[in-house]
């Protein structure tokens, strides 16, 4: 089975970061993110690590009274070696060994397993493993955003709907890093946008709302094949697009 969810790989990490055998915090998160200590970049994958403890905090909540409460009380000191907010990162007397205890991440992956055997095939674990698709389409989809005309389709949407799509495929790109879990929740708020994005531009240009939906329900596609056809379908839904009922029939057809 694909230990695919935000636990499983939050406690891949904080292990590299335990293990790097480093004699500050801070040298073993760089290790742990491979980036360099001050950079942006390390700044947004330190900031996916928190995702990934959020997204592990949703999870436990969604789990049976009893073994909701036995890992929940684990959750301050989970968040205490993500941040370490009374520590010096860069002091030396700080080895990246003491950032967590062995005890602790037992629990985490204890709970990973148990968040895994719970929603397994759904967005939060998904099963699929082919992403090849997803990021192909992302791509195409950031050219053709930025080839639609501004008088379609405003500057500041389109801003943001390449932005989310782009994450997506740094994300894609980092799996290995911060799961299957992370992409699949990540597209589906993607595919949330679109869907309410359609409707501008549907009502104002018929031939680029006709290659907007070609475009979307290739993504979909993609989707489903990647085991997020029943998350994104939702969000179309919420999103109360009128390719939804487009969207579901072609998702169904092709499970069938």
């Amino acid at each position: 089975m694909i230990q695919s969810t935000a636990p499983h790989h939050l406690h891949a990490i904080l292990t590299r970061v335990r293990d790097s055998g480093k004699g500050q915090y801070a040298e073993g998160w760089v290790t742990a993110l491979e980036a360099d200590w001050g950079s942006a970049e390390f700044s947004k994958r330190h900031a996916e690590v928190v995702n990934l403890l959020s997204l592990t905090i949703q999870q436990l909540q969604a789990l049976p009274e009893r073994s909701r409460d036995r890992f929940m009380r684990h959750v301050p000191a989970w968040w205490s070696a993500v941040i370490q907010p009374k520590a010096n990162w860069a002091d030396n007397g700080r080895a990246a060994i003491h950032v967590v205890d062995l005890d602790l991440l037992d629990h985490l992956e204890s709970a990973a397993d148990l968040i895994l055997a719970s929603l397994s095939g759904s967005e939060g674990a998904p099963v699929g493993a082919d992403l090849s698709g997803i990021s192909q389409q992302c791509q195409e989809w950031v050219e053709f955003l930025l080839e639609v005309d501004s008088a379609d389709l405003g500057d500041p949407l389109r801003g943001q709907l390449i932005s989310q799509l782009r994450h997506v495929v740094w994300l894609i790109e980092h799996v290995d890093l911060f799961g299957e879990a992370r992409v699949s929740g990540e597209i589906s708020h993607a595919i949330g946008s679109l869907a309410q994005a359609s409707s501008v531009v549907g009502g104002r240009n018929t031939e680029t709302a006709g290659k907007w939906k070609r475009a979307f329900l290739s993504l979909m596609a993609a989707c489903a094949i990647f085991n997020a056809g029943a998350p994104v379908v939702q969000e179309a839904i919420e999103a109360g697009s009128a390719l939804v009922g487009e969207i579901v029939t072609v998702v169904q057809d092709g499970q069938n």
